[in-house]
C-alpha cells in the first residue's frame, strides 16, 4: 500500500460498493493470471491462481448476498477511493510472468491479501459510523483468515528450486 491516506468511508452502502468492486477485481485478475500460466504451460502456478480466484469468487457471492436490500451507489472506476491506483486486493498488472513458480504466486497472493486487510483495517479505524466500523471489522477478520491461509500454503511448499537464467526479461502477457 502506498503512503496515501486511507479512504474515509462512512456508510455501509459505500463500504459494500467498494468491497464488491475490490473482490470482483481480485477474482478477475486471478482468473486472468491462471489463464496466462496455462498458456505458458505452467500448471502448478495456474492451479494456485485458480484457487485464489475461487476464494475471491466466493467473496463476491457473499457480498452480493450482504448487499441485498442496500441502495449501493453507482460508482464509476474513478469514483473508487483506493489508497493506490488499483483495488487493494488485485495483483498489479505486470506482476505475472512466465517464469513464476508457486513461491512467486503465493508471495503475490499474500501481498494482495495483506493489502486488503490493511484497507479494511484503515476503514474500521477511521470511520465515524458505527455500522460501517462493525462491517469493516468483519471484513478485517475475513482478510486475516485469508492471510493466514496463504501463509499456511507457503509453509507447505517444498524449498524453492533455482531458476534457469533467461536472458529475456519475463514480461506480463496482458
Amino acid at each position: 500500500m502506498s503512503a496515501k491516506a486511507f479512504p474515509e468511508i462512512n456508510s455501509v452502502n459505500d463500504l459494500l460498493a467498494h468491497a464488491n468492486e475490490l473482490e470482483k477485481e481480485a477474482a478477475e485478475r486471478y482468473e486472468d493470471l491462471a489463464a496466462q500460466m496455462e498458456t505458458h504451460n505452467n500448471p502448478a502456478v495456474a492451479k494456485m491462481f485458480k484457487a485464489m480466484a475461487i476464494i475471491e469468487g466466493k467473496h463476491v457471492d457473499h457480498l452480493a448476498a450482504l448487499s441485498k436490500g442496500h441502495d449501493l451507489p453507482a460508482l464509476n472506476p474513478s469514483d473508487f477511493n483506493w489508497p493506490d491506483l488499483e483495488a487493494p486486493e488485485s495483483v498489479p498488472i505486470g506482476q505475472g510472468h512466465y517464469q513464476m513458480n508457486e513461491h512467486d504466486a503465493l508471495a503475490l497472493a499474500l501481498e494482495c491479501e495483506s493489502n486488503a486487510l490493511a484497507f479494511y483495517s484503515g476503514i474500521a479505524e477511521r470511520t465515524t459510523d458505527a455500522a460501517t466500523r462493525k462491517l469493516a471489522s468483519e471484513f478485517v477478520g475475513d482478510e486475516r483468515r485469508h492471510v493466514e491461509l496463504v501463509q499456511q500454503w507457503i509453509a507447505r511448499l517444498p524449498p524453492r528450486k533455482p531458476v534457469l537464467v533467461d536472458l529475456d526479461d519475463p514480461v506480463d502477457q496482458e
